[in-house]
C-alpha cells in the first residue's frame, strides 16, 4: 500500500522540490515529478539541468526513464512505481501504484483547499498517513 505524505506550510515550493529530488538521488530511488502544466514542468527541467556550476540532474520529460533516476511529467505517470510527488494541485489517478507519493502543500489557500479534500479521501480509504511542517524539516 503506497505511504502518502504531505509537507504542508511551504513558502518555496521550488526549493523543498530540489531538496527532495536531491535526497532521492542519494538513496538511489527513482522519482516521478508531476505537473499539472508544461510551464512549471519546463522550467524545472531547465533548473535541473543547470543544477549547479559544476553538475547537472539528467532526467525525462514524459517518456520512460531506463536509466535517469528523475522523470518529469505532466501526462502519464505509469513509467515508474517508487516516489511520486504531486507538484500539481489536484488529484493523480494511479497513484497507487507507487511505493511513496509526497504531496506538497504551499500557504496558498487553493493549495491547502486541494490537500484537505485529497487527505481526506486517502484517509477515507486506508492509506497510511503522515504529515510535516515544512518548517521542521531539514535535508
Amino acid at each position: 500500500m503506497t505511504n502518502i505524505q504531505f509537507i504542508f506550510n511551504i513558502k518555496d515550493k521550488w526549493s523543498i522540490l530540489n531538496n527532495l529530488l536531491l535526497k532521492n538521488l542519494q538513496k538511489k530511488k527513482q522519482c516521478l515529478v508531476y505537473f499539472e502544466n508544461n510551464e512549471d514542468m519546463e522550467l524545472l527541467s531547465t533548473n535541473l539541468w543547470r543544477h549547479s556550476k559544476t553538475n547537472f540532474l539528467p532526467h525525462k520529460i514524459n517518456e520512460a526513464c531506463i536509466n535517469e533516476m528523475i522523470c518529469l511529467s505532466n501526462d502519464k505517470i505509469d513509467w515508474m512505481d517508487a516516489t511520486l510527488i504531486n507538484f500539481s494541485h489536484s488529484f493523480i489517478n494511479g497513484f497507487n501504484r507507487y511505493i511513496k507519493l509526497i504531496e506538497l502543500v504551499t500557504e496558498d489557500e487553493k493549495s491547502r483547499i486541494g490537500a484537505r479534500e485529497r487527505f481526506k479521501f486517502y484517509n477515507d480509504c486506508g492509506y497510511k498517513l503522515s504529515s510535516y511542517d515544512s518548517n521542521d524539516i531539514n535535508f
